[in-house]
């Protein structure tokens, strides 16, 4: 794909900003699957003072989007607020510089006092809990909630109430784009068909990586049936990680496959940095991946 076909937008829905492909923008992108919020670092080129002035502002929401013309255009990158924004002066330029993370203020002003009567299923505790975040909510393949029988009642963090039921039901949950994830251990939130090859956007070869666990994993009921059942998928995997053309549409938890001259098969996506620069070459995706059951 040609340098020409890059674009971008950058959003500030709050205040009704919107850059699109003029100014110089860069940015990072970190995602994982922990409960630590994503983050991004975004830089913007010679804005207006009043411009600025209007977006140096903590908290405020800023969208990331990015693609390439012709083929589906600009796709949400990233969501976030803004932890901190300053400008400095670079030669001739000056710079704002935004660090962003996802999901920081719904985690961070999410106290909240609920109960719920007994047998309430898990699930419309964990909806309650999101809209009290304020998130949208999508569940991964096979990440179910029990009924809970003598009701459930807490006061507190959201963050807090949500890890404590989704141990229970053997899940994990991040925050990817501003909606609240929730996936098996080790499991996927689905399998959309994306391929990665040298045709289709992956750049050189995968590179090996093996990790051991640096924890005990979670002993619940869930991942016991599940152990039993053959479908445990254990956290102590090896994987690879590869490098492609920007892939704005990817975020951990989804299935992807591979197809180079090492390796062939499908894969979750544990981790994804992406890096752009609409004035340089920089405008690509690192991704780390576990190896996958070949059933999908």
């Amino acid at each position: 794909m040609s340098f020409w076909k890059r674009q971008y937008k950058v959003i500030f829905p709050e205040i009704g900003y919107e850059f699109a492909n003029i100014l110089r923008v860069k940015f990072t992108v970190e995602k994982d699957l922990t409960k630590q919020t994503n983050k991004s670092s975004l830089e913007i080129y010679n804005l207006s003072d009043t411009t600025r002035k209007a977006i140096e502002k903590p908290d405020i929401k800023c969208e990331i989007l990015a693609g390439y013309e012709g083929n589906g255009g600009v796709t949400k990158l990233f969501i976030g607020n803004v932890i901190q924004a300053y400008s400095k002066i670079n030669g001739l330029d000056i710079i704002t510089k935004f660090d962003l993370s996802d999901g920081q203020v719904a985690i961070r002003d999410s106290i909240m006092s609920i109960s719920f009567p007994p047998n309430t299923p898990g699930d419309t505790i964990i909806n309650a809990i999101a809209r009290n975040m304020g998130l949208s909510i999508v569940f991964g393949e096979g990440a179910t909630f029990g009924t809970f029988k003598n009701g459930y009642s807490f006061i507190g963090k959201g963050a807090e109430a949500l890890s404590e039921i989704c141990y229970g039901s053997g899940c994990t949950w991040s925050i990817q784009n501003n909606i609240l994830q929730i996936i098996l251990d080790g499991g996927i939130v689905a399998n959309r068909g994306i391929v990665f090859s040298a045709d289709s956007g992956l750049i050189g070869s995968p590179e090996r990586i093996v990790k051991s666990n640096y924890k005990t994993d979670k002993e619940t009921p869930k991942r016991k049936r599940k152990r039993k059942e053959n479908k445990d998928r254990a956290e102590k995997q090896a994987g690879w990680k590869i490098k492609t053309l920007l892939s704005p549409s990817i975020n951990p938890g989804d299935a992807v496959k591979v197809e180079s001259k090492f390796i062939t098969g499908w894969f979750r996506v544990e981790a994804i940095r992406h890096t752009g620069d609409i004035s340089s070459n920089e405008w690509y995706s690192e991704i780390d991946l576990i190896e996958r059951l070949t059933y999908i």
